[in-house]
């Protein structure tokens, strides 16, 4: 996913804020319903520490969805999901096949 977005000039999207969250759900809705959308955000390196895939920033918003993050079957990446019930980021497994959203720097 990452390589993929690589080859735009971009990296997996790294929500900074509620604002980028909100627009980037809105663009999930407008286009594809409602996820979910696997972000850059990883605590593979070390559990429960949630860094940028791209830099290995930390990273700056978390607001997850209830119950999240569960590590439920050793999850370490973080997607967003906008689901009715299901509103905000949540931890998923890294392998799974999933859609992905790309950050170009403008």
């Amino acid at each position: 996913m990452n390589g993929r977005c690589r080859s735009y000039g971009g990296y997996l999207v790294q929500i900074d804020d509620d604002n980028e969250l909100t627009y980037v759900s809105s663009l999930i809705l407008a286009t594809q319903g409602d996820g979910p959308f696997m972000t850059g955000l990883t605590d593979e390196a070390t559990e429960g520490h949630f860094v940028n895939y791209n830099d290995k920033s930390p990273g700056k918003y978390f607001k997850w969805a209830w119950a999240q993050p569960d590590n439920w079957n050793n999850e370490d990446c973080v997607n967003i999901s906008i689901a009715m019930f299901f509103k905000g980021l949540n931890d998923i497994g890294c392998g799974i096949n999933a859609r992905y959203i790309c950050e170009v720097p403008v």
